[in-house]
């Protein structure tokens, strides 16, 4: 019986040593890189980098984007209807603001207009691809200001709980 006993010590000692020898040293695992590529244009990107205030030149490069559309207008996405009402940049304090309306599954959602973001978002994400080869995220983005502000209120409104919307007056 003794001879169990200290073989079973002998196998419980050794046994969790074996397996960490086996999984090796983390620190000599090669680190998984990200690769950041750009698709089209990059005006505001390169505009941004020569210029002392980003924030006026995001909110000026948003103003453009958004001033030939006509309002509001409805996005839809899955369950949820987000329809922009107005907007407004203000170049002083370098934020634009949303009016917004949402409903989600035939309800409305507990929305507070304006909704100011600032600095304003001018790029979206196109893909992001592992190459396992080169162990490397590659992340492809495209500057899209538009499209941009859309996804920022879109996840607004799929945070926010039902109820009844509220306005803001000030404009």
């Amino acid at each position: 019986m003794r001879k169990w006993v200290i073989v079973l010590l002998i196998f419980l000692i050794s046994a969790p040593i074996t397996f960490a020898a086996e999984l090796g040293d983390p620190s000599s695992e090669e680190a998984i890189s990200t690769r950041i590529v750009y698709q089209g244009s990059t005006a505001i990107r390169d505009s941004i980098a020569s210029k002392a205030s980003a924030n006026a030149e995001l909110s000026t490069a948003t103003t453009a984007a958004l001033k030939d559309t006509k309002y509001p207008y409805a996005l839809v996405a899955s369950k949820t209807v987000l329809t922009i009402n107005k907007y407004r940049c203000d170049q002083k304090m370098q934020i634009c603001g949303y009016w917004i309306s949402a409903i989600r599954d035939m309800r409305e959602v507990q929305t507070n207009s304006p909704i100011w973001i600032g600095p304003p978002p001018y790029q979206v994400v196109v893909s992001e691809i592992y190459d396992s080869t080169a162990k490397e995220n590659v992340v492809t983005i495209k500057e899209d200001p538009k499209l941009a502000v859309e996804q920022v209120l879109q996840g607004y409104v799929d945070r926010q709980p039902l109820g009844k919307a509220t306005i803001g007056t000030k404009e």
